[in-house]
């Protein structure tokens, strides 16, 4: 089958029966597209109901606030205020305009995400804010935001269940051992791509440590 034109693809792999990982995207009416990105900590249910409440926020407040840094902003003052003590969430949330390539990216504590840009070329995008849900926040205000442009290039997001996940060789694959994978498959569709990720921490006879 022919891969879909739609500018970004996911996959969600859950270690036990529900995941606590999470993303989501949706366009907006002047065709940008608002996308998410996050893990919550701990496992259980807990863990799975708070992830459901983050993601139902992300929705509905995108909706009318799609700007990633007051979005996560305003996702964290939920969040802070009725989240089980100790438990947090990291996440990535972000605009991006399939016509011009400009991107709008805001990070909570997540893992940098991964900007490819042909050959050996991946720039991180690291974490400028803490996690939500750890820090209260003041007079709604926005959590900060890079804004670049694409290039022609390829944005990855990933939850630390695939950087931490084990493959044959029985170490952890690490950010080094990701950007290898995705050169490996460099000319297949994306999804693919994402897939053979996935078979390459599952390929192993021991469970999947955390969702991917």
């Amino acid at each position: 089958a022919q891969e879909s034109p739609f500018p970004i693809h996911g996959i969600n792999v859950p270690a036990r029966t529900v995941s606590g990982d999470f993303y989501d995207f949706f366009e907006i009416s002047d065709g940008r597209i608002c996308f998410s990105l996050g893990d919550v900590s701990g496992k259980g249910m807990n863990a799975a109901l708070l992830m459901a409440k983050t993601a139902s926020l992300f929705r509905a407040l995108g909706k009318t606030s799609p700007e990633p840094g007051l979005l996560l902003s305003r996702i964290n003052a939920e969040i802070c205020e009725t989240a089980a003590r100790g438990m947090f969430v990291t996440m990535v949330a972000g605009v991006y305009n399939p016509k011009t390539g400009d991107l709008l990216i805001a990070n909570a504590g997540h893992e940098p995400p991964l900007i490819h840009r042909g050959g050996d070329q991946y720039d991180g995008l690291a974490a400028d804010s803490p996690p939500l849900g750890i820090v209260p926040p003041i007079d709604d205000e926005p959590f900060p935001e890079i804004s670049l442009n694409i290039d022609g290039g390829i944005l990855y997001i990933f939850s630390d269940g695939v950087t931490e996940g084990y493959g044959k060789d029985g170490e952890p694959l690490e950010v080094e051992g990701l950007k290898a994978l995705l050169s490996q498959s460099g000319g297949k569709p994306m999804q693919s791509r994402l897939e053979s990720v996935v078979s390459y921490l599952q390929d192993v006879e021991t469970p999947l440590r955390d969702d991917i």
